[in-house]
């Protein structure tokens, strides 16, 4: 009688480890899927598609944590109506501590408050306006000049937050 009770508990144990590593190997595939960073070529080819097609450039010097995507140095009036100033930055896989910074008071490097919507909001003391924040995925952050004094949106950032908010992981 000990022994087939010793047999059905080894065996209880065998199927509640198997169940468990079942499990476990469904979330670890979830959160990989969740966790994948979102290319700056995806980024690229969604303002592609969008009304006026804007083209995102990559910026002049090249920065070892993210890479740097606005409307370049020039853009046309039409384009700067329509989305306003801004910069996506593209981080890196290996360099995820650069969201922290991105998302960080530039002057005292404290983290942002996460506002309405997600945004993390800023004073430019140089531009004399708010900056938005917001992050998309893992790795992708807006930053948009609200060029106000006050931390308010509009619609050249709704358009901009449609375009990222509908990025997937690549």
């Amino acid at each position: 009688m000990r022994r087939t009770g010793l047999i059905s508990l080894l065996l209880a144990l065998a199927v509640a480890l198997a169940v468990a590593g079942c499990g476990a190997s469904a979330e670890t595939d979830d959160e990989e899927q969740q966790a994948a960073p979102i290319a700056a070529s995806a980024v690229v080819e969604q303002f592609r598609s969008a009304p006026g097609k804007p083209v995102l450039r990559s910026a002049a010097t090249p920065d070892a944590a993210w890479e740097q995507l606005g409307l370049g140095l020039n853009p046309s009036p039409e384009l700067q109506r329509r989305y306003g100033t801004f910069t996506i930055y593209v981080v890196k896989p290996e360099r995820t501590q650069a969201v922290t910074s991105l998302l960080s008071d530039k002057d005292t490097a404290k983290p942002l408050e996460r506002a309405a919507g997600g945004i993390h909001w800023d004073f430019d003391e140089a531009a004399r306006s708010y900056v938005a924040y917001k992050l998309y995925g893992e790795n992708v952050v807006l930053a948009w000049w609200n060029e106000k004094r006050e931390p308010v949106t509009d619609s050249r950032f709704d358009r901009l937050d449609d375009m990222l908010a509908s990025l997937t992981p690549s």
